[in-house]
């Protein structure tokens, strides 16, 4: 009888709970890893859509020899895609500064990651 015990194949406990410590060791690892890529990759990708609308401004101020326009004319000039600014966003260019004034009544807007004071026209972004 303890011949047929010993040659049975199967998993024991104290393997099992040797399996189940790594494995949560490695999630303690990568979970925090992974939410900091996704919340830097949020930054990125805010910084790049304001970078956007900003370069599009700008093109838009060289073509129609303007000093002011909206985030939404913008859109319907072509010069974006889509309005990224939920509020509404003024671009006002003097020298070679374009500053971003968020439209009334707001005085302080997000735009993902991104916070425009409406008082000084300075974007700031926020981790």
């Amino acid at each position: 009888m303890l011949k047929t015990l010993r040659n049975k194949k199967g998993v024991t406990l104290v393997e099992l709970l040797a399996v189940i410590v790594i494995l949560g060791i490695i999630a303690a690892i990568a979970v925090p890893t992974i939410g900091g890529l996704i919340d830097r990759q949020r930054l990125n990708a805010a910084e790049a859509e304001f970078d956007n609308s900003v370069e599009a401004a700008r093109l838009y101020f060289s073509d129609e020899s303007a000093t002011t326009v909206t985030a939404d004319t913008l859109v319907t000039d072509g010069y974006l895609s889509a309005d990224p600014f939920e509020a509404g966003v003024l671009f006002t260019i003097s020298g070679n500064v374009i500053t971003a004034t968020p439209v009334a009544p707001a005085t302080i807007i997000e735009i993902g990651a991104y916070t425009i004071d409406g008082t000084t026209g300075e974007a700031t972004l926020t981790p």
